[in-house]
């Protein structure tokens, strides 16, 4: 059963000192590794104008474990919406195979054809 998680995560980090300057993760990558890394996950990505909620989608996800692995590591963080993804059902399309025609093996027709003999009486080898 697969699973559709919308997060709301709050994303306050300093703008005086950007991390991703000192080589450590700003708090959008963080997050999107935490959701990654859980068991379960697929696919974790942002959705909305500010960026604010993660959209996670995977099979067998823990939503509250999730949520607390989010709240200790990145700030306040809530559930907003779970539920079932359901598949999209896509109409297969048959093809018509062209009916197969049945031509009877016979025996191959080879073509050949037949030199005059040369009388000239010299030897080539030589």
């Amino acid at each position: 059963m697969k699973q559709k998680l919308v997060l709301s995560v709050s994303l306050n980090y300093k703008k005086k000192c950007p991390c991703f300057s000192f080589g450590k993760p700003t708090s959008h990558s963080k997050a999107l590794q935490i959701a990654a890394g859980s068991p379960g996950v697929e696919s974790a990505g942002w959705q909305g104008e500010d960026k604010s909620k993660l959209e996670v989608i995977g099979d067998g996800i823990d939503p509250v474990a999730l949520t607390m692995m989010l709240k200790k590591k990145i700030g306040y963080t809530s559930i907003v919406t779970v539920e079932e993804k359901k598949e999209e059902k896509k109409e297969e399309k048959k093809e018509e195979v062209p009916a197969l025609v049945y031509h009877p093996m016979g025996f191959p027709q080879y073509q050949y054809y037949q030199l005059p003999p040369s009388n000239d009486g010299f030897c080539t080898i030589m």
